[in-house]
C-alpha cells in the first residue's frame, strides 16, 4: 500500500467524521458512546494512516500540520485509552480537523499532479 492509498484512507475517515458530527453539540457527544466511539476510531485509522505515509510526503516546505501529534493521538487513544477526554477529542474532531483536511488534501492533489 502506498502513500496515495493512505492518504486516500484519511480523506475518507475526515469526510466521515465530518458526517458524524454534522450538528452535533460537545454535549451531545460526550454522552453518545456511539459517536464518541466511532469518531475515536476514525482519529486511530488518521493516525495508523499517516504513520505509513513516508516522511519526503508528509514534510515538506508548505508543511503546516502537525503529522507527529496526530501519531500521538493514535497512540494514546490505542495504548492509553483510559486518559481519552471526549472534550479534547471532539475539538480535534470539529476544529483542528479543518486543518489537516485542507493539508492532506494539498498533499494529494500535488501527489497526483506530480506523479
Amino acid at each position: 500500500m502506498g502513500d496515495i492509498d493512505r492518504i486516500n484512507h484519511i480523506v475518507d475517515s475526515i469526510e466521515k467524521i465530518e458526517k458524524i458530527l454534522e450538528g452535533v453539540s460537545m454535549e451531545d457527544f460526550v454522552t453518545n458512546y456511539e459517536k464518541s466511539l466511532a469518531v475515536e476510531r476514525l482519529l486511530l485509522i488518521i493516525g495508523e494512516a499517516t504513520n505509513h505515509i513516508s516522511e519526503e510526503t508528509l514534510y515538506d516546505e508548505e508543511n503546516s500540520t502537525p503529522w507527529k501529534l496526530i501519531v500521538g493521538l493514535r497512540n494514546l487513544l490505542s495504548h492509553e485509552y483510559f486518559r481519552v477526554d471526549n472534550k479534547t477529542i471532539f475539538q480535534v474532531a470539529t476544529k483542528d480537523i479543518e486543518a489537516m483536511k485542507r493539508e492532506i488534501l494539498r498533499i494529494k492533489n500535488k501527489l497526483e499532479n506530480n506523479g
